[in-house]
């Protein structure tokens, strides 16, 4: 009994500590994201990668299955992939962001996308790491599951 209850005042105490560290974008952050990513969403669609470049910190790293070694590090190698897939057709359809966390000068997106790409339509999941620097929110990180 006395196992159960520790267990249960473990659970509990984890609960609460992840509740109160996970704090949600107010509505004005909200919006201020949802706009980013409308202007990511066009700057892929509009066919030049550099276009992109505004958005993501010099240091950004992008990690997908579509990069070579799984990961893109630094803004550039980031860019040049998505070129690559911007000339073999890509279109980004929507990205619908599902839920936004705050804390200080760091925020967490987590998106659905839903792209295509030579006719055929998929849809995944973005998380987006983004890191403000002088009053701008960049993209530090960016990690595509599809």
């Amino acid at each position: 009994m006395k196992n159960l209850s520790a267990f249960l005042f473990l659970l509990l105490f984890c609960i609460s500590v992840q509740a109160q560290t996970q704090i949600s974008a107010t509505d004005k952050q909200f919006a201020t994201f949802q706009q980013n990513v409308e202007k990511w969403k066009d700057a892929y669609n509009s066919g030049d990668a550099q276009n992109l470049v505004a958005l993501y910190a010099e240091d950004a790293t992008y990690s997908s299955s579509h990069v070579p070694g799984l990961e893109a590090i630094g803004r550039d190698k980031l860019i040049a992939n998505f070129q690559k897939g911007i000339s073999m057709g890509g279109h980004i359809d929507k990205v619908e962001i599902l839920t936004a966390n705050v804390s200080g000068e760091m925020a967490s997106l987590y998106c659905l996308y839903q792209a295509t790409n030579n006719g055929v339509t998929v849809s995944g999941r973005n998380l987006l790491v983004l890191r403000k620097v002088k009053d701008e929110w960049l993209i530090f990180s960016h990690m595509t599951v599809v």
